[in-house]
């Protein structure tokens, strides 16, 4: 009987929010980032058709990549045009875009003050009837017009050349109309409810803003990205081009590392290849080592390799070269995938700044130069706050230094970052690895139980079953109410032959969670040891309630049924087994002896024939086969059967004792 261990942590995490997380990695960003847009009206159109707009974004000079949230309308400086504030959630958080456009249309603004109503009188329309003009303009005063924002109580009317108005009419919100005829343009004025008119003159005190020259950020197919979450980089091998396999970064190396990736078809990576050869001297005094790692031929690239190898050697490179491996490329894709938030394909050229503590530190994607990566060097020393700042690359204060609450939270983000890298090792089956970061991820965050749990099952998986059940205990003192701890535990235990304390874990672990997958199949296991098959078949067949899809609870199942002489059951199980896992040698062979039971000897001959040719080595189903073929009186195809068992294991008596009989049946 086959055992595992919950390989899943689970926290309540609604499917809701995971979607929206998968959609937000692969890009579906829902502002972050995104150019600003400007459209501009055209008018309607003829015979009543929809008005249409142009976008007039790269004219408007407001196509700033801001983390935008919010945008205020004001006539800031007072002259007539609409002004805005801009807010962001990144720096800069407040952008002033003073409209700075020239002309000599002509404008009304206008400020309301309620008696009778509301004193911001919020709720009144103004209409404005310029002169010369058969259209009129219309506006409400509101107390809030967009997200997160409040424009200017002041409407501002565009007159473009009316030089006057003939009237302009407030309907206050109690629905009173008053009418104020002949008001200049050009100016400010308050409307007072009841026909005052007052000129509003600019405060004299000078504004306490200073212009600055605005520089848009332009597309360009390179990009350096700072690292804030310093990531230890996972143990890797590549090949050189002598064919011999060597690590990535050496063991014992304080130097910093810098990995390229490169193509033989690429000429921009062969550009860069041949900028580091001419300042190598410079980079070995720096302190970096320089490892080149061609893709030729490796995932969806069918390059021939050996293309990769013969550029390397007409560059004459100076440096470490070789050929990257699919290992390489899936690690790498996990940690641009973990650090650069969204899921895209690596592109080269591409390179990797590794510091001295084997960190991984700044990610280039595109050509980089030398003078970049020297610089560079400094990243990974710098605080958290400062790494921040510098992935950024906006300026601004960072609040966490005298914010302790943000400070709190980027504290979780950074061991979150690290356990979410530890879970893509872990289910990129790179256990070593994922062991390594599991400790990063406990050394930040000590009482972090998830991440000890998956400690406990990164040591299961390498054997090392006493490191496990220590860490499992720890994760109980900080979770004692998890039942998939529990459940661990019980397996770690089993397997080092503790099954009285194996089984009180289990029984805790379903007191939590009776409905939790593989606790029932334990125990049922520990019961069919002791030779209690009632218990154990009433135990497995609840795990194949609880988990349907679970193979080995079926497989279970039917033996427990086997054992209890019940094989028209057993083949019931048996058969649900091998329909979820065609591949499931052991399934098929376990379903054999039940048809043999039954007296269905054609189909336990095809059930262990199938056992055999999916496991060839698996030596109970070559025995079965043979006694079925001398069942069936198969001499000769029985004594091939006995005659492998033999070859793979040459003490087998009852092959050898079975051999005898089919060679007897062969001569008689």
């Amino acid at each position: 009987m086959s055992r595992s261990q919950s390989n899943e942590f689970s926290e309540s995490v609604s499917q809701a929010h995971l979607d929206l997380s998968t959609m937000m990695k692969r890009g579906r960003s829902w502002s972050g980032r995104e150019r600003h847009c400007a459209y501009l009206n055209l008018g309607g159109g003829a015979d009543g058709a929809p008005s249409r707009f142009a976008n007039v974004s790269a004219l408007s000079g407001i196509d700033f990549a801001d983390d935008g949230r919010a945008i205020c309308l004001s006539d800031w400086d007072h002259d007539g045009d609409v002004d805005f504030w801009v807010s962001n959630r990144t720096a800069p958080q407040l952008r002033l875009m003073r409209n700075e456009s020239a002309g000599d249309n002509h404008f009304l603004g206008i400020r309301l003050r309620g008696v009778q109503n509301n004193r911001d009188a919020i709720g009144a329309r103004v209409t404005v009837y310029p002169v010369g003009n058969g259209k009129s303009l219309s506006k409400t005063l509101r107390a809030g017009d967009g997200y997160l924002a409040q424009s200017s109580k002041c409407l501002l009317f565009g007159l473009g050349e009316a030089a006057g108005t003939e009237r302009v009419e407030v309907r206050w919100p109690r629905g009173e109309t008053d009418v104020y005829a002949g008001l200049e343009v050009d100016q400010h004025l308050v409307l007072t409810e009841g026909g005052e008119v007052k000129k509003w003159a600019r405060p004299q005190a000078a504004i306490a803003l200073t212009p600055s020259d605005l520089e848009l950020s332009r597309g360009s197919g390179a990009a350096r990205i700072p690292l804030v979450t310093l990531l230890k980089l996972p143990a890797m091998r590549y090949q050189s081009f002598a064919g011999e396999a060597l690590p990535v970064r050496a063991s014992g190396t304080d130097r910093s590392l810098l990995i390229n990736l490169w193509a033989s078809w690429c000429a921009p990576c062969l550009a860069e290849l041949r900028g580091f050869k001419s300042r190598a001297a410079e980079l070995e005094t720096a302190g970096v080592d320089v490892l080149a790692l061609a893709l030729d031929g490796v995932g969806a690239d069918k390059t021939d390799p050996s293309k990769a190898a013969a550029r390397a050697a007409g560059l004459q490179l100076p440096f470490a070269l070789g050929r990257a491996n699919e290992k390489i490329l899936a690690i790498l894709e996990r940690l641009h995938v973990r650090l650069t938030p969204m899921e895209l394909q690596l592109a080269v050229p591409m390179s990797l700044l590794v510091d001295a503590q084997g960190r991984v530190s700044v990610l280039y994607k595109g050509t980089v130069g030398v003078d970049q990566v020297i610089a560079d060097l400094a990243h990974s020393k710098r605080d958290r706050a400062a790494r921040l700042l510098a992935s950024l690359g906006l300026g601004g204060t960072v609040l966490e230094s005298g914010h302790p609450t943000i400070a709190a939270a980027a504290d979780q983000l950074e061991v979150t970052q690290r356990f979410q890298f530890a879970q893509d090792m872990w289910q990129g089956q790179l256990v070593d690895d994922a062991a390594i970061q599991f400790r990063d991820t406990l050394a930040l965050a000590p009482d972090f139980a998830a991440a000890a749990n998956n400690l406990g099952l990164a040591y299961a998986k390498q054997g090392k079953l006493d490191d496990a059940v220590a860490t499992y205990e720890k994760a109980l003192e900080l979770r004692d109410d998890s039942a998939v701890i529990h459940l661990n535990l019980g397996l770690a235990l089993e397997q080092l032959a503790s099954p009285a304390t194996a089984e009180r874990h289990f029984r805790r672990a379903l007191e939590l969670d009776s409905e939790l997958g593989k606790v029932n199949n334990a125990l049922g296991m520990l019961c069919a040891k002791r030779g209690g098959f009632e218990l154990a078949r009433a135990f497995f067949k609840r795990e194949t309630e609880i988990s349907p899809e679970f193979v080995d609870g079926h497989n279970h199942l039917g033996m427990a049924y086997l054992s209890l002489n019940q094989p028209k059951e057993a083949v019931a199980a048996l058969g649900r087994a091998v329909e979820l896992a065609p591949q499931h040698a052991d399934a098929f062979n376990n379903l054999g002896i039940a048809f043999k039971r039954l007296g269905q000897r054609d189909e336990a001959a095809g059930a262990f024939g199938r056992a055999v040719e999916l496991a060839p080595m698996f030596l109970p189903a070559h025995v079965n086969l043979g006694l079925i073929h001398l069942d069936r009186g198969e001499p000769e195809q029985a004594k091939r059967c006995f005659e492998q068992v033999l070859e793979l294991q040459p003490n087998s008596e009852i092959a050898r004792r079975n051999l005898e009989k089919a060679r007897e049946m062969l001569e008689k």
